[in-house]
């Protein structure tokens, strides 16, 4: 199958500065897409829409600093959509998580995970989606995590949030089936790229983490920035028209090895 085509239309990502969120909006702007790069990292932002557009073009990417957690930022940034000429793909890609057992997890790290992870996806769907129906239809893509679907110790506030995730994509599915909206959720096992580099990296050893987590996968690996990009690719395309609701794991088959 060949590579889907994005050509004319506005992809939103958020968490964009660096991460599989950098790596999204680097792959949808290949495909045609003009990719808005908000991050509450400004900075990160600008960089990587320059990026962008000296590979692909001036009108390939753009950067909009936002805190997504905050109604007037997302406002900010469904309007620099609509500037550009509509909303048809809008991907969640913000997240934190705070390493921390249930007892152990402080009142504010919790809310602050739960703002991030959770809050700020509904802010975005809240807003996002009006423009998305009047620019006719469109996509929408949540990163969650297959912490979402089998929880982990140590990642109590992290775990929740993916979860709830998970409902609060299918409850926007079902609500706009008939608007054209179309509402899935990506969740990744640990990749080489994002949050589990990161806390990997926070170890001091982070090259024993990698090779100990890939160990558990079935498929004996990390996932890799590209798994994902295709990924959101094909779920932001009109290769998926009739997929809504869906959660969609990318995890080299490990929940279904914790099943057991």
């Amino acid at each position: 199958m060949s590579a889907p085509k994005l050509d004319g239309r506005v992809a939103i990502v958020t968490g964009g500065a660096s991460g599989l969120g950098e790596a999204i909006a680097h792959h949808l702007a290949a495909l045609g897409a003009h990719a808005i790069v908000a991050d509450v990292d400004g900075n990160g932002a600008e960089r990587v829409a320059h990026a962008i557009a000296r590979e692909h073009g001036a009108n390939a990417a753009s950067a909009l600093p936002a805190d997504v957690t905050r109604s007037a930022d997302v406002t900010r940034l469904v309007a620099a959509a609509a500037e550009r000429g509509g909303l048809h793909a809008l991907v969640l890609s913000a997240a934190i998580e705070i390493m921390a057992p249930l007892g152990e997890t402080g009142d504010a790290d919790w809310q602050r995970v739960l703002d991030v992870n959770l809050k700020a996806p509904f802010l975005c769907m809240k807003h996002g989606i009006p423009l998305m129906i009047r620019s006719g239809g469109g996509s929408i893509v949540a990163m969650g995590s297959t912490l979402g679907e089998i929880g982990q110790p140590g990642f109590a506030a992290y775990c929740a949030s993916k979860g709830a995730l998970v409902n609060l994509c299918k409850q926007a599915a079902i609500e706009h089936a008939s608007d054209g909206i179309r509402v899935n959720v990506l969740s990744p096992s640990a990749c080489d790229v994002g949050l589990f580099v990161r806390t990997a990296e926070r170890t001091g050893d982070a090259a024993r983490v990698k090779e100990f987590v890939a160990s558990r996968v079935p498929m004996g690996r990390l996932g890799t920035a590209r798994d994902i990009c295709a990924a959101v690719a094909f779920l932001t395309s009109d290769d998926s028209a009739y997929v809504s609701g869906t959660v969609l794991p990318l995890d080299g088959a490990l929940a279904a090895r914790r099943h057991r």
